[in-house]
């Protein structure tokens, strides 16, 4: 083990992330998963004026909708009004933002990690959220925004969901 203080701290924050993260949502015990965000992680160009689209493999408990935030910049950012709607027997969720994003602008897409399926499971998200350029939100990125890290945001594994960043054109 690294003797300097800073050196084992990286090393075992590192090693946390990767194994709380992937802790039991990797393996396949799931049910449900996000299967598909739109816009995805990483993209740029994106519509001012974009559809937001959430796809699971099963379908959703209602209201988990409000578990569905879009920031400005990043997931501590101020949120943006947006009006959502399930299709597809409550698996597709599709949220359209109330008026048109700033153009050429940082946006993050913050799905909570307590969302449940119609049979009060938990749903896995990083199995796909990964490959689709999401990343685990975790308690130190929400700087103790409270608000996003109550009863369905937050999973047992001490993480609260992914966020999936994108820019305007």
């Amino acid at each position: 083990m690294p003797r300097h203080l800073w050196s084992r701290s990286l090393i075992i924050g590192a090693t946390m992330l990767a194994l709380g993260c992937g802790s039991g949502m990797m393996d396949g015990t799931f049910a449900t998963e996000l299967v598909s965000v739109t816009p995805a992680g990483g993209a740029t160009g994106v519509s001012a004026t974009p559809d937001i689209v959430l796809a699971f493999s099963r379908s959703m408990m209602p209201g988990m909708e409000q578990f569905v935030a879009l920031h400005q910049g990043g997931v501590t950012g101020l949120t943006t009004s947006m009006r959502c709607s399930w299709s597809d027997r409550q698996k597709t969720l599709t949220c359209r933002p109330d008026a048109a994003l700033a153009p050429g602008t940082r946006y993050t897409v913050h799905v909570g990690g307590g969302m449940m399926d119609a049979d009060g499971q938990s749903v896995g998200m990083d199995r796909y959220g990964m490959k689709m350029g999401g990343q685990c939100a975790t308690a130190g990125m929400m700087d103790g925004r409270g608000d996003m890290m109550g009863a369905g945001w937050g999973q047992a594994n001490g993480f609260y969901g992914m966020m999936f960043e994108f820019v305007t054109s």
